[in-house]
């Protein structure tokens, strides 16, 4: 029996509106540079996992893009919010947030860095290097991340303990190994010049809406300097960055996540960035537990790598340091930390590499033992008063300014 004309009809147009929507959403890939990692993320995405045994460990991290363009008195009093906003939360062991700011290394302002050792002094997290620089080659960037990284150190940031130079590394703009060109770089072989220098990881990706964003989503893996731009574009295991590799790439969550917005064909794309337009929620956290970022050697530690610019703008602070992310962490330290099946650890960027970096080594028992190897703690995290091993204990907000300068240009 033939089908009725309104039955061929009704899947006519059907048809019609799903080929419409196909087509309108593979516009949006390649409009939005999705197509970069979309095959990759179709891998992931159809990639089953073994049962995990619990609990999982649940390893937050910030990274903040921190640039408060030479405005010390901002720093103060963002640095003196934070501090009362972190003495509000906790995780398994008592420890506060760790803010890990990433901070412009060409905007050298002693005061600022007076803050910044102070609030690293308090056990509120560590400083790492951020750099934006353009038509550049390894020749003419090397003596300016030299002297910005012997700024840096004379406040104790970037040194370790032990006396070596190392640091974490986020491109300014994005433009890691000259991926975006020569306007936002310049220099095709800067993992190998940031490697010589001291650098052990890369914590600028995700960049969805940039070429520099890598092809692989929600993964933490090695790269190797080629002499090509993007050299990251190729992926090493972790355990050769005991060996041949430069740098670790240490990427945050990327997951499409379904939503009512027309505009954007029902799904948006979360790339735990925090801003005034997408704030931090609950429902946001659970994407970025979800996406399941971890080591293949240790699925039960998971990492969710958060990235904001907190303290660019008024509205910037206000989501890093507001009740949006403070309900977020709350709920946070509620679902991810019941001690049977999940338990939420804070931590700074240079534990991430040392965890991601014993996982890859098939190390295994209480993740403590490996936040501080291979790269020790930095001098500025040093304070007669706090053990800095153990500086899990809560925080009282600060009541005081700046604390003095702590060191001086020559």
């Amino acid at each position: 029996m033939r089908p009725g004309r309104g039955a061929v009809w009704g899947a006519t147009v059907i048809l019609v509106i799903l080929a419409t929507y196909a087509s309108a959403f593979a516009v949006r890939v390649y409009a939005r540079g999705y197509n970069i990692f979309f095959r990759d993320y179709v891998r992931w995405l159809t990639t089953s996992e073994p049962a995990v045994a619990s609990p999982v460990y649940v390893f937050v991290l910030f990274v903040d893009h921190f640039e408060p363009d030479y405005d010390a008195a901002r720093t103060v009093r963002w640095g003196q919010r934070y501090q009362a906003f972190a003495s509000r939360h906790h995780d398994s062991v008592g420890r506060p947030p760790q803010h890990t700011f990433f901070y412009p290394a060409e905007q050298t302002q002693p005061a600022i860095f007076s803050e910044l050792h102070r609030l690293t002094q308090s056990g509120l997290g560590e400083v790492e290097l951020h750099y934006h620089h353009d038509f550049d080659t390894a020749d003419t960037l090397r003596p300016k991340l030299q002297r910005a990284i012997a700024d840096m150190q004379q406040y104790g940031f970037l040194r370790t303990a032990s006396g070596d130079t190392r640091f974490a590394f986020i491109h300014g703009n994005w433009g890691l190994d000259n991926a975006d060109g020569p306007f936002l770089c310049g220099v095709n072989d800067e993992l190998r010049l940031l490697h010589q220098l001291g650098c052990f990881a890369d914590f600028t990706f995700p960049a969805v809406y940039a070429d520099a964003q890598p092809p692989f989503v929600n993964r933490i893996y090695a790269a190797k300097d080629d002499d090509r731009p993007k050299s990251y574009r190729d992926a090493l295991p972790l355990t050769e960055l005991d060996n041949s590799a430069d740098l670790m790439i240490f990427q945050g969550p990327l997951l499409f996540a379904p939503s009512f917005s027309i505009k954007h064909l029902f799904f948006d794309l979360d790339d735990g960035n925090i801003h005034p337009a997408v704030p931090a929620s609950p429902r946001r956290a659970d994407r970025w537990v979800r996406a399941d970022v971890h080591v293949t050697e240790r699925p039960d530690w998971v990492f969710v790598k958060v990235f904001a610019h907190g303290i660019s703008t008024s509205e910037d602070e206000e989501v890093v340091l507001g009740p949006t992310f403070d309900e977020t962490l709350s709920y946070m330290e509620r679902l991810y930390n019941d001690g049977q099946h999940y338990r939420l650890r804070y931590i700074t960027a240079r534990e991430a590499y040392n965890l991601a970096h014993a996982a890859a080594f098939g190390e295994h028992g209480d993740p403590d033992a490996y936040l501080n190897y291979p790269i020790a703690p930095y001098v500025a995290d040093r304070n007669p008063q706090h053990d800095q091993s153990s500086v899990f204990s809560r925080l009282e907000p600060a009541t005081t300014g700046s604390a003095s300068c702590v060191g001086h240009r020559s």
